[in-house]
């Protein structure tokens, strides 16, 4: 389990830098860089996002699933971190989202935004480490019953009216 929570830590870190390194390439952006600077500017935040922090992100939500499931850690902090991770994954594909707008030489991405982007990923960062360290006494009572045990929600969808199930 040693190495599966060493990998882990390690793409965390990859991904992590990356939601704060992205951004701040955005930042280069608004300077309106000339030609080939642009290109490579342009080059370099798309080879970063698809071949490093993509992969990074995959990998570290792949192994943080199979460290859930190898310690079965079902607490409710836990759900807290998923939460926010989840928070992690939107500002991920927001930054592709963003490159890909960028991909048009006369596009340009304000400096306020990548800021925000950049703060906002930090925080985000912060309280994943706070939750993972701190492993707050969260009462059981916060969350509902089909929340915290695997498998409640199917028993919840299959004992809707009929009313309530898809068509």
């Amino acid at each position: 389990m040693a190495w599966l929570k060493a990998a882990h830590i390690a793409t965390l870190c990859v991904w992590c830098a990356g939601l704060i390194f992205l951004p701040s390439l955005f930042i280069g952006r608004a300077r309106h860089p000339s030609g080939p600077q642009l290109r490579q500017l342009w080059k370099f935040t798309w080879v970063g996002y698809r071949a490093i922090v993509s992969p990074a992100a995959v990998l570290a939500i792949t192994t943080g699933t199979g460290l859930i499931f190898a310690y079965g850690v079902l607490v409710p902090w836990l759900f807290l971190k998923l939460m926010v991770v989840g928070g992690m994954v939107a500002l991920h594909m927001y930054c592709g989202h963003v490159l890909g707008l960028l991909a048009e030489p006369e596009r340009c991405y304000a400096r306020w935004r990548s800021i925000l982007m950049i703060v906002t990923a930090c925080l985000l960062i912060l309280v994943v480490l706070l939750l993972v360290l701190g492993k707050p006494g969260i009462g059981d009572g916060v969350f509902p019953d089909w929340l915290r045990q695997p498998g409640k929600g199917q028993e919840l969808y299959q004992s809707s009216p009929e009313s309530m199930r898809p068509i």
